[in-house]
């Protein structure tokens, strides 16, 4: 129950917020730090590709990694408004030559070509998700979050599957770590 409650709660903020540009920047503050260390957990430079999977109605990080890396992003939801809304707000802040919004379940697809997946805490089934990247071949690199001890409960948690080449510590409530994989 505590976690639909915060599930429902973010996405109303995030719809809200969505809709301002300086309400969005502050919404997105307390992320950069956290983006700022998975660029460099997984070496994200002005040649990748990166695809952002569950990148909500912010897309927080989609943005810091466009402009923190000069990476281009693909910026994915599976939840149609909130695809609509990161347009848009992507749009509102200039972004649109840096990062493209697609609706998709990327636990069924995933496009083609991107170098690099940042896989959000809330998006799921993480196992179905990894496999999928898996799936498209050699060379890519998967920066997951993963669920702090308090919250493992609520949200899917990382395969076991795949070995884990590094991570990252996290000072944030629902996730304390950014873990990194290599296909």
């Amino acid at each position: 129950m505590v976690i639909i409650m915060i599930k429902r709660t973010v996405s109303f903020f995030e719809n809200i917020c969505s809709r301002s540009l300086p309400l969005a920047r502050l919404y997105c503050l307390p992320y950069r730090h956290v983006v700022k260390k998975e660029i460099e957990l997984a070496g994200i430079g002005p040649g990748d590709i990166v695809l952002n999977i569950g990148c909500g109605a912010i897309p927080f990080t989609a943005v810091f990694v466009a402009g923190l890396s000069g990476a281009k992003v693909i910026a994915a939801d599976k939840n149609p408004k909130a695809a609509h809304l990161a347009r848009k707000c992507i749009h509102r802040l200039g972004l649109a030559h840096l990062i493209k919004t697609i609706e998709c379940d990327c636990s069924q697809w995933v496009p083609e070509d991107f170098t690099v997946a940042l896989v959000a805490l809330q998006a799921e089934p993480k196992e179905a998700i990894l496999n999928k990247i898996f799936s498209k071949g050699e060379n890519r690199r998967i920066v997951s979050r993963a669920p702090s001890r308090f919250f493992q409960k609520h949200y899917s948690l990382l395969p076991q599957a795949y070995e884990k080449r590094a991570e990252v510590v996290q000072n944030m409530k629902t996730f304390d770590r950014s873990v990194l994989f290599v296909t």
